[in-house]
C-alpha cells in the first residue's frame, strides 16, 4: 500500500533537495536562482535572519516561504511550498490572488514538483496535492480553507493535474516583476478544502 507523508525540510534534505533543482523537468519551471537557494537554507536556520527572497511581507519579515518533503513509503520524492497569502499581502505586493483569497479561512499559495526523477510519469502528482493540502489543514493549521496554486501558461500538462488534485482555474494573470519567470501568464487554481477534507 502506497504511504505519502511529510515533513519540514530541514539540513538533512538540503544536498537532494538542491540536486532535484539541477534536475532539466524542475528547472524549466522552477525558480533555480541562488536568492531561492540561499532562503531554503534560511528557512532551514529556522529564519533566524531577514530574507528579501520574494519580497518582504510585514507578517513574515525573515521569509514567506515554508518548505516541505514529501516521502512515499519514507522515500523522498518531492518538495512543496506554501506561504500564506492575506489581502494586505495582494494590496502591498500587487499580487493578483485578491479576488480569490477565502473570506471564510485562510489562503496558502503552494508550489510543488516531484524532484525524485524514479517517481516521474508515475502518477503521483495528484494524489501528492491532494494528500499535502489534507495534511495541511490537519496537522499545520486548521484555520485553512483554500490553497491557491499558479501554473504557467505553457504548463497545460500542470493544470490538468492540478484540476485532478481538486484545483479550480479562476483566473488568468501575468506574473509581477518580482518574479522568477517575469513577464509570463499564468492561471490561478484554487482548492477548497471543507472540515478538514477536500473537496
Amino acid at each position: 500500500m502506497t504511504k505519502i507523508t511529510f515533513e519540514k525540510a530541514t539540513f538533512d534534505h538540503k544536498d537532494m533537495i538542491f540536486l532535484w533543482l539541477n534536475e532539466p523537468h524542475v528547472v524549466e519551471f522552477w525558480d533555480n536562482s541562488p536568492e531561492h537557494r540561499l532562503d531554503i537554507i534560511n528557512f532551514m536556520e529556522g529564519r533566524l535572519t531577514r530574507s528579501p527572497y520574494m519580497g518582504e511581507r510585514q507578517s513574515q519579515v525573515n521569509g514567506i516561504f515554508d518548505y516541505w518533503v514529501g516521502f512515499i513509503n519514507q522515500e523522498p520524492y518531492a518538495m512543496i511550498m506554501t506561504s500564506e497569502i492575506t489581502m494586505s499581502d495582494c494590496e502591498q505586493e500587487n499580487l493578483p490572488y485578491g479576488p480569490y483569497l477565502s473570506t471564510t479561512g485562510k489562503s496558502f499559495g503552494i508550489d510543488f514538483m516531484i524532484g525524485n526523477t524514479t517517481y516521474l510519469g508515475k502518477g503521483l502528482a495528484a494524489p501528492t496535492l491532494e494528500a499535502f493540502t489534507i495534511f495541511f489543514q490537519k496537522e499545520v493549521d486548521p484555520t485553512v480553507d483554500s490553497f491557491i496554486i499558479d501554473p504557467n501558461d505553457d504548463n497545460p500538462r500542470a493544470r490538468h493535474v492540478y484540476a485532478k488534485a481538486g484545483f479550480k482555474v479562476m483566473g488568468e494573470a501575468m506574473t509581477s516583476e518580482m518574479s522568477y519567470f517575469q513577464g509570463m501568464r499564468i492561471h490561478i487554481m484554487v482548492k477548497k478544502l471543507n472540515s478538514g477534507r477536500s473537496s
